[in-house]
């Protein structure tokens, strides 16, 4: 498995992400409503395109910021983890900024959504130029035989 490209955990119980630390082809994690905590094992996962991890517990997102081949991510509404789930880790996070970095991740998310949908209207738009264009084309043809 370890030229695995893709990872579907939506809906798992998977907490702890140490055995992907090693799956270096990996591109796209769905790992959405699982029960995750710490993503810092993923890293040094330098192909990482997209991952998705809404809807878990995740006090770490920013172990993963120096990462280059990002173009998608969701942190969205993470949950914060109790007292006894970070002591499973033996970890001490500073939850209180979490919120303020995951705000940042979905304002930076729905800026570059936005941005994706005015590229697809403009490339719509081109096509039905380019389409317009092509039948004026066969309507010159047409009247010169």
């Amino acid at each position: 498995m370890k030229n695995i490209k893709t990872l579907f955990m939506t809906f798992t119980k998977v907490v702890d992400l140490h055995p992907l630390q090693h799956l270096y082809q990996l591109e796209d994690i769905y790992a959405n409503r699982a029960c995750i905590i710490d993503v810092s094992p993923l890293s040094k996962l330098t192909q990482l395109k997209s991952f998705s991890f809404s809807c878990n517990k995740i006090t770490n997102a920013e172990t993963l910021k120096h990462l280059k081949n990002f173009s998608e991510y969701d942190f969205s509404n993470q949950e914060v983890p109790t007292t006894d789930e970070l002591q499973l880790y033996n970890k001490i996070l500073k939850v209180h900024s979490s919120h303020k970095q995951i705000t940042k991740l979905v304002q930076a998310e729905n800026r570059v959504s936005k941005f994706r949908e005015q590229l697809t209207r403009q490339k719509e738009s081109i096509k039905l130029q380019i389409n317009e264009i092509f039948k004026f084309r066969l309507q010159l043809i047409a009247l010169k035989h």
